[in-house]
């Protein structure tokens, strides 16, 4: 008894210490793809297997033929009925392991639990239905149920081979947790949760570069270096086609189950060649940039002002994938008036949404609507970098006053002054075929008739 009652009370430390931990981190996911091409016919066909698997375990649990009581199932379960046309066979999990029956289980539970206190406000609730496939295994335990080997291989336990992954990277400044194994029309993706460091100040501040970006209809993406960056991959022929087809179908029919398992696997397609241009971009902002500063911008009601032309460029994933790919992410609030404001006076004053470039009224200057942007994104992004590290400076010294420590943080770490930001544009430059890349011209549109 006092050896389980030690590891229960070493499992409750560590939890603590966990959260205490996760205080000073935000959560980030990551979202990578199994290279299909390098996947063997035996490992395809126990990745098909875990799926296959996991769906009877699920139907098991929630069978009460087989389980009254599913708040006390063992989690060791290795043998499990399948109902197959008319009657029960016995199937063995052989490729499931202990972790992962145990968070099916788990997982289940909190379902039911969900609709119990959904039914406990009066809502009116049903119950969980059988499933027909499982989507989604959970991967718990980081160097247990799965392993990252580097920023091309991981390893999940049951499969003997190492699974070669697209889209890790900047692992150096996270930490993994859980993860989950995806199966989306015959693809399999794996989606880490990691945690970074919510505070800046890795390496001396003052030699960090960094860039604002701008986020538009007309011009994408604006940089305060004056690169203009414009894309787009709108729907595909095939798929306007198919979904012309489509609409012509008796809904619920054979056929047109068929042709929307048809037009899914064309979105998905287009959708992949956006979320590829979107990763490029990202790279290449968080690979030459220490810092990238943007603005909150509500992109989601653009969709209903500018529908096919935000549809098509997935401006939000950008926005998201910054936000645990770039070192330091400054996200400035929406509200801050960046449009109007002028970037060399600061007075503020009312600007058309057709008007593109800015003329000051108080000063005279006269300079690119999306550029002036740019550079108030900068001043304010300044302004915010110099509050977090007078915040951390602070915290840093109360804890080492706690512990009587006589330390001063290097001057380097206390406040940030920029060199000058406009830079001149690399050449070049080749992101992706979809991308379109121009510079803000000095003598029409960075600074037009000054």
């Amino acid at each position: 008894m006092n050896m389980i009652e030690a590891r229960k009370n070493k499992i409750k430390d560590s939890l603590n210490k966990t959260k205490i931990k996760r205080k000073s981190q935000s959560a980030v996911i990551i979202k990578a793809k199994l290279d299909s091409d390098k996947l063997n016919t035996s490992t395809l066909r126990i990745l098909r297997r875990i799926f296959l698997e996991a769906k009877w375990l699920y139907n098991y649990i929630i069978n009460k033929e087989f389980n009254n009581d599913i708040f006390n199932m063992d989690y060791k379960v290795n043998k499990v009925p399948v109902y197959v046309k008319d009657h029960y066979e016995i199937r063995d999990l052989k490729y499931l392991s202990s972790q992962i029956k145990e968070e099916i289980i788990d997982r289940t539970m909190d379902n039911i639990k969900g609709l119990s206190k959904l039914k406990e406000r009066g809502y009116k609730t049903g119950k969980l239905k059988f499933k027909k496939y499982i989507t989604s295994i959970p991967l718990k335990q980081y160097n247990n149920t799965y392993k990252i080997i580097n920023n091309n291989y991981i390893k999940i336990q049951g499969i003997k081979q190492k699974l070669k992954v697209n889209g890790l990277y900047n692992l150096n400044i996270l930490e993994p947790a859980n993860a989950l194994l995806i199966n989306k029309n015959n693809d399999y993706y794996i989606y880490i949760t990691a945690y970074k460091n919510k505070y800046i100040l890795d390496k001396p501040i003052n030699k960090q570069k960094m860039v604002s970006v701008d986020l538009g209809i007309k011009n994408q993406l604006t940089l305060s270096n004056g690169l203009i960056i414009n894309y787009g991959i709108p729907k595909s022929k095939r798929e306007k086609r198919i979904q012309k087809r489509l609409s012509k179908k008796v809904k619920n029919s054979n056929n047109y189950y068929k042709l929307k398992n048809r037009l899914n696997i064309e979105q998905t397609k287009n959708a992949n060649k956006r979320k590829d241009t979107v990763n490029k971009i990202v790279h290449y902002l968080s690979s030459n940039y220490d810092i990238v500063i943007t603005q909150d911008d509500n992109i989601n009601s653009w969709k209903h002002l500018f529908g096919k032309r935000t549809e098509s460029t997935n401006m939000g994933g950008i926005k998201e994938a910054l936000k645990h790919k770039a070192s330091t992410f400054i996200l400035l609030d929406r509200f801050l008036p960046t449009t109007k404001e002028c970037s060399k006076c600061h007075n503020k004053y009312n600007i058309n949404l057709n008007d593109r470039i800015y003329k000051c009224p108080n000063c005279g200057f006269i300079i690119n609507r999306d550029y002036n942007s740019t550079l108030n994104d900068l001043y304010y992004g300044i302004i915010k970098i110099n509050e977090l590290l007078r915040n951390k400076y602070n915290k840093l010294k109360r804890y080492f006053n706690e512990l009587n420590l006589n330390i001063n943080v290097p001057v380097e770490h206390r406040e940030f002054t920029p060199v000058e930001t406009f830079t001149s544009v690399p050449e070049g430059i080749n992101i992706s075929p979809y991308v379109r890349i121009s510079v803000v011209d000095e003598s029409g549109s960075l600074i037009a008739l000054a």
